[in-house]
């Protein structure tokens, strides 16, 4: 018995190991990226500053990009106060989500099967590129946060469903609601499969008998519609365009130039982010042809084919937005290589298992670490980061005070060191006028287009070149 205490206690060692260098290595190894991560970023820091936990700012006003619940915030905040205002503490929600959701899957497939087939899972979703990359595991957006829950509250149907589990049924609305304070209207893409499984497995009845339905169903709505309600009274005209300009215009109309062909998702998951997908249907054939596995296959299948569909029919496509789909990839493919090793070790040895274990995922660990380590930005999203860049390196030198960020780029990324720099009683400024800018002053530039207007302008002096920045005083 202490033996096998102390075995599993260093398989849960060896497992914190693996998600340290996948999620948590390198973490604040790169500024604050362009987008969704520096909205959120920047929200937290204006949170802190203005107290108001419901209705995220930006400039001090009512943010108009940022229309999801704050839940992501309000964890990035409670990170900033712990450790103050740096990357890691805008990423750790994240990281840890993700890492969350790979001990989840882990631990449910373990207490009801192989340990082998545990693992194997395990290792699946850790080394699935889509998992722990920017917008999803390593960075500061919402949908880790999302994914994890939404994976909690499908497990926890998937157990009232399956298993007879009668409070089960309260935490999938628990951990649904949770889920909508995520990211809105997409924490519901799952639920037209699962009530398609409800009606496969004629349970509608002993639904609709469960105290814990109503209980839970009660919960959700509270959660979702009083938050909802609750900003649109500090931030009239919300919910209206929350359900115009942002969920149904991503479905039904092209933001930000994110048009792609109905296969984009299937081709992403086949070039870089999950290439792991050629075992998924052997492996969900094998556990089809397991009778103790069947009804898995039904509850899984069901849920990647409705969310699938749903993100593939929508004309706005982001390649994040897959990450929900990661955990029943990773049980279909995991399946399909317990199968492999458990055929070629007749015999069940343990130290066979591990040593095949070793074989089949030294590789993709090596290069999950590797990704994690080297953190690299594409080269041409470089481009629009030159002067975030610029700011993460000059963090902690305090040759950021009183400088001028001279930028048509999207700029909240250098908000949030603006504020991070506030924090510790100096400033610089942000502006996109070249016109703006006053005799004496240091302005840091990249733009090609604002380079030769403030050179023609002014005849400043040059401080400094770096790749192609541009330090001068006026």
């Amino acid at each position: 018995m202490q033996k096998l205490k102390y075995q599993y206690l260093s398989i849960y060692l060896l497992l914190l190991a693996c998600l340290y260098f996948v999620f948590f290595q390198h973490l604040d190894s790169f500024p604050i990226r362009t987008w969704d991560e520096s909205m959120f970023a920047v929200n937290a820091c204006e949170m802190i500053r203005n107290h108001n936990f419901i209705v995220p700012f930006f400039k001090n006003l009512p943010d108009t990009l940022t229309l999801k619940p704050p839940l992501q915030i309000w964890f990035q905040v409670l990170f900033v106060k712990l450790i103050g205002y740096n990357e890691l503490a805008i990423r750790l929600p994240s990281a840890i989500a993700s890492s969350c959701s790979a001990l989840l899957l882990f631990s449910f497939i373990r207490k009801r099967g192989s340990l082998v087939f545990a693992l194997c899972v395990f290792f699946v979703f850790i080394t699935s590129f889509g998992v722990a990359t920017f917008h999803t595991g390593r960075t500061g957006d919402t949908d880790a946060l999302l994914a994890f829950f939404m994976l909690c509250y499908c497990i926890s149907f998937y157990e009232w469903l399956i298993e007879n589990k009668p409070i089960s049924l309260f935490y999938f609305f628990v951990f649904m609601g949770l889920a909508f304070l995520a990211k809105s209207f997409v924490a519901l893409f799952f639920t037209p499969a699962l009530l398609m499984v409800l009606l496969y497995f004629k349970k509608t009845g002993a639904l609709f008998k469960s105290k814990w339905f109503y209980m839970g169903a009660l919960f959700f709505i509270t959660v979702s519609m009083g938050y909802l309600l609750l900003r649109d009274y500090y931030n009239p005209g919300y919910i209206k365009y929350l359900i115009g300009n942002d969920f149904l215009s991503r479905y039904t109309k092209v933001l930000d130039s994110h048009h792609e062909p109905f296969d984009f998702y299937l081709n992403n998951f086949f070039e870089e982010r999950f290439l792991w997908l050629i075992v998924v249907l052997p492996g969900a054939l094998l556990m089809w042809l397991n009778e103790k596995l069947k009804a898995a296959v039904v509850f899984l299948s069901s849920l990647f084919v409705c969310y699938f569909l749903i993100i593939s029919s929508s004309v706005t496509k982001m390649c994040w937005y897959d990450l929900p789909l990661y955990p029943t990839l990773s049980v279909f493919a995991g399946y399909a290589l317990y199968a492999l090793i458990s055929k070629l070790n007749v015999h069940q040895k343990p130290v066979q298992n591990i040593l095949m274990l070793f074989f089949v995922f030294l590789i993709p660990l090596y290069f999950a670490f590797r990704n994690s380590y080297k953190s690299e930005i594409k080269p041409g999203e470089k481009g629009l980061e030159i002067l975030t860049e610029y700011a993460y390196k000059n963090k902690n030198s305090g040759t950021l005070n009183q400088v001028t960020f001279l930028t048509m780029y999207f700029d909240r990324p250098l908000y949030f060191y603006k504020y991070k720099l506030n924090a510790k009683g100096m400033d610089f400024n942000i502006t996109n006028s070249v016109d703006s800018l006053k005799e004496n002053s240091v302005v840091i530039v990249a733009e090609d287009s604002l380079k030769n207007r403030l050179l023609n302008k002014y005849n400043p002096i040059i401080l400094e070149e770096y790749k192609s920045e541009l330090k001068v005083r006026i």
